[in-house]
């Protein structure tokens, strides 16, 4: 299941940590965040991604 949603997945993609999101969710995520041109993080281990 998503972290974010808390369904099963839509469209799910897997970051390079290797957490699982839905594809809205993640995007969804990374858009509310204050830095929308990056770095991107992950939501569950907040490392940032290249």
């Amino acid at each position: 299941k998503c972290p974010v949603c808390q369904d099963f997945f839509t469209e799910p993609v897997t970051l390079q940590c290797g957490h699982d999101f839905c594809l809205t969710c993640i995007q969804a995520v990374w858009e509310t965040d204050e830095s929308t041109n990056g770095p991107f993080f992950c939501p569950e281990c907040q490392i940032f991604l290249p």
